[in-house]
Parts: structure tokens; C-alpha cells; sequence
């Protein structure tokens, strides 16, 4: 299939989205990079 990434699961430990700027949205899988991300981007969201 095309979104095949799309669809699948994470499985052990969390998950966070992270918004970076009004249009673009990560996911990180640790707190140690969540860390790192809202270190570089200091305005940035956490969403879920």
C-alpha cells in the first residue's frame, strides 16, 4: 500500500506530538528527545 508507514504502531513507550510552528507537527518517541525538541524550539506545543 502507498501510506503504509501511516498505519503502523509504536509499540512500547510513549508517544508525543509536539507542535513545532503553526503548520508543523512531530512525533517523538522518548522524554529525552521531547527534551531536546522544546530545548530548540522554545514556543513550541505540546499537543498529545
Amino acid at each position: 500500500m502507498k501510506n503504509d508507514k501511516k498505519n503502523k504502531s509504536v509499540e512500547g513507550g510513549d508517544r508525543f506530538k509536539l507542535q513545532v510552528d503553526y503548520r508543523t507537527i512531530i512525533v517523538v518517541k522518548s522524554k529525552a528527545a521531547l527534551q531536546m525538541w522544546m530545548n530548540k524550539y522554545p514556543a513550541a506545543k505540546l499537543i498529545a
